[in-house]
């Protein structure tokens, strides 16, 4: 049985930043994230994540990577769109942590790669 609607699905992120992510929803509230820009080299990790569904299929999806980089994004799947906001250790910066928001564009895609159209 699956722990959240989303286990299962792989969308596409591209962010105005040019940061660029296949994410794959895994069971067990995880989720793997693997960059798509070539000068990332397919850096990948899975983290585990915390999950919430709201009205419209929004939803908020929350980690915390072993760097210490901490990982919000609100997806809005209707309208194919996610906004970031991550903090990541700096001690220049107000708490000691540095905020970084970036938004962009969220596709489901099926296996071969294609758009998925079942979402």
């Amino acid at each position: 049985m699956k722990q959240h609607p989303l286990e299962g699905k792989t969308a596409i992120i591209k962010f105005d930043s040019g940061l660029q992510f296949r994410i794959d929803f895994l069971a067990e509230r995880q989720l793997r994230w693997t960059s798509i820009r070539p000068e990332d080299a397919g850096a990948t990790d899975v983290e585990k994540i915390h999950i919430e569904e709201y009205p419209g299929g929004i939803f908020s999806v929350d980690w915390i990577e072993a760097s210490g980089l901490c990982v919000s994004y609100t997806i809005d799947t209707k309208n194919e769109f996610v906004k970031s906001f991550m903090t990541f250790p700096d001690e220049n910066y107000r708490g000691g942590r540095r905020p970084f928001i970036h938004e962009g564009s969220f596709h489901f895609i099926s296996e071969n790669g294609e758009p998925d159209l079942t979402v």
